[in-house]
């Protein structure tokens, strides 16, 4: 039996992308951090940048779509086409001066897809995460009249984002790009406040749901320029405007008794109910930009620093009390010999990377920020343009200072890159 290889992985792809639209939801992390702002947001998703320590602005590779400068994506060779997935997983230990506790989830990162239009255009599409929110918060007080007060505070959920980004090639060394990104995503909050020294617990609940829905860009140039000896110096800028996101919110605020012998609900009153609220949040500007130095095939150095303007955030007309953020990252790879036939590590592309994110949270007067040192390596098939890129960063963020949480993390991301030609004529029929 004939079987066509084109054909064959044609299928391939539509069942991975099958398979992975059906498990893709809201990451289950578990966060303290993340109840504030848009949650907790994803720096960088895929593996490539990611063993890097995040960077891209001024990268440009022929088999890896960039989605964080879309002026990159010029060089995606013509009558290509490029497919890429990639699955998350971490391990979080959260850790105060007394305490600790670990969580761990895996899920679907990315699913992208790029492709030549013409000589000077080319574009790229997928589905990614923007920010995820995932906590359980609880204390308890002992007041003298009242008896044991506990208030639990929970969220999860989350905001994913589609991806289309478009290059454009204006002379060998400039291209620009713009890229829309469609934000859609529920992210769920609930307060309690429960009396439990008693056989019915009585519950004040607060539950608010945020829905969003709308679009924002973002626009990139890069430049560059070839020096002797067959080196590269590589410049890349991105920019996006602030932008009012569409959020609509469900509000429910009732008390309940909790029979704890029985597991039974009994709800008393629902003190306020505001179905279909609408409003928007601001998604503030940031801009972006990098420098690398390369020697194409064989290695790579890059620097990259972002700032983002989070002090202008608002969330229904209210401002809130977050900080400009801002990220610092180094990173680079390099490859022994990629055409060696004696060596199959010789091959291989090895990653390494460190990033610094001043986060916009300052919580008792502590800034908190999050480290992270990366490694990582490609793996090329033989007798196939397919990678299978492997990613490990650990790091933490946050701090035990005055009685908050440090969460110490270990991240491992697995994924795929197919590099196939499209409309090539087989010499053989």
């Amino acid at each position: 039996m004939i079987i066509n290889k084109k054909k064959y992985r044609l299928g391939l792809i539509l069942f991975i992308v099958l398979l992975s639209l059906s498990s893709y939801s809201q990451l289950h992390i578990n966060s303290p951090y993340s109840q504030f702002g848009i949650g907790q947001a994803s720096l960088s998703n895929q593996v490539y940048y990611h063993s890097m320590g995040g960077i891209g602005y001024a990268i440009s590779h022929p088999s890896y779509i960039n989605t964080t400068n879309p002026a990159s994506n010029v060089a995606l060779l013509p009558s290509s086409f490029i497919f890429e997935v990639g699955i998350e997983s971490n391990s979080t230990t959260l850790k105060t001066k007394d305490l600790s506790q670990a969580a761990n989830y895996t899920s679907l990162n990315y699913i992208l897809f790029g492709f030549s239009v013409s000589k000077r255009w080319k574009t790229s599409f997928g589905v990614l995460p923007f920010s995820k929110v995932g906590y359980s918060v609880s204390n308890s007080v002992l007041t003298e009249d009242v008896g044991q007060t506990e208030h639990l505070y929970e969220g999860y959920g989350g905001i994913n984002q589609c991806y289309w980004g478009n290059a454009f090639k204006i002379s060998d060394n400039f291209s620009i790009g713009i890229s829309a990104h469609y934000l859609f995503g529920t992210i769920t909050k609930l307060r309690n406040i429960s009396f439990p020294d008693s056989l019915f617990v009585l519950i004040s609940q607060i539950e608010e749901t945020n829905t969003i829905n709308d679009f924002y860009f973002n626009y990139g140039i890069q430049y560059q320029k070839k020096l002797k000896n067959n080196y590269k110096l590589n410049f890349g800028l991105t920019f996006s405007n602030s932008t009012k996101i569409n959020v609509k919110s469900n509000y429910l605020s009732k008390t309940f008794l909790y029979n704890s012998d029985q597991d039974i609900e009994y709800l008393t009153d629902t003190l306020e109910y505001s179905p279909t609220k609408t409003g928007n949040f601001l998604l503030p500007s940031k801009i972006g930009f990098g420098i690398a130095l390369e020697k194409p095939r064989k290695w790579l150095v890059e620097a990259d620093f972002d700032w983002q303007n989070w002090q202008k955030y608002e969330s229904f007309d209210i401002s809130d009390s977050l900080k400009n953020s801002f990220k610092i990252a180094i990173g680079g790879n390099f490859t022994p010999n990629y055409t060696s036939i004696s060596s199959y590590w010789k091959r291989v592309n090895y990653r390494f990377g460190f990033r610094f994110f001043k986060s916009y949270l300052e919580l008792k007067g502590n800034n908190i920020n999050e480290i992270g040192f990366s490694l990582g390596v490609g793996l090329p098939l033989r007798k196939s343009n397919t990678t299978l890129n492997f990613g490990i960063e650990v790091g933490n963020r946050g701090t035990i200072n005055d009685d908050l949480i440090q969460e110490n993390f270990v991240n491992f991301k697995f994924g795929i890159s197919l590099h196939n030609i499209w409309f090539f004529k087989s010499k053989y029929h």
